[in-house]
């Protein structure tokens, strides 16, 4: 569950060393807390919210005195993003595909903790609206909204990126 647990955090954070630091709380955590899991949900469900719980306190500990709704959430460390690129792809292709990944991980910055997370878990992790609610422990209606609000958002950063090219 590594890599899915990674993902997830970086998704969340943004930055690779924070997001491994993340991901090694949350198996020390699961170790920990196992007996906590009570079945009622899958087992990978759980992982899910221990990861977005854990990957959250850590934004919010970088972040004390910003709200939970503010959009502006950059990366300090100016880390450059993980980059998946295609092994048949060409230099053009690569470039591209760089270029579009980084304009994508700027919009992504600027949305909260929350709307990031919700995100990452329906488009990166393709858990249904019924999974990611029981992954973070919030209503059906909350994730419907988050989501509507984190694409929207999404749309009108990448607009305004496309104009200002």
């Amino acid at each position: 569950y590594y890599e899915m647990v990674y993902a997830v955090a970086y998704g969340v954070l943004h930055n690779r060393e924070t997001a491994r630091d993340v991901a090694q709380e949350v198996f020390l955590k699961v170790f920990r807390d196992i007996r906590g899991f009570e079945g009622k949900s899958k087992f990978k469900t759980w992982l899910y919210r221990v990861t977005v719980n854990a990957a959250l306190d850590e934004a919010r500990k970088k972040r004390p005195t910003e709200s939970l709704d503010a959009t502006d959430v950059s990366d300090d460390d100016n880390e450059p993003p993980i980059i998946i690129t295609d092994k048949t792809a060409g230099p053009r292709d690569k470039a591209t595909q760089r270029e579009l990944r980084e304009i994508l991980d700027r919009a992504i910055d600027q949305l909260s903790p929350e709307h990031r997370a919700v995100l990452v878990l329906r488009e990166w992790q393709e858990l249904s609206y019924e999974e990611i609610a029981a992954s973070l422990g919030i209503e059906l209606g909350t994730v419907m909204s988050r989501l509507f609000y984190a694409r929207k958002k999404m749309a009108e950063i990448l607009k305004n990126t496309v104009k200002g090219l």
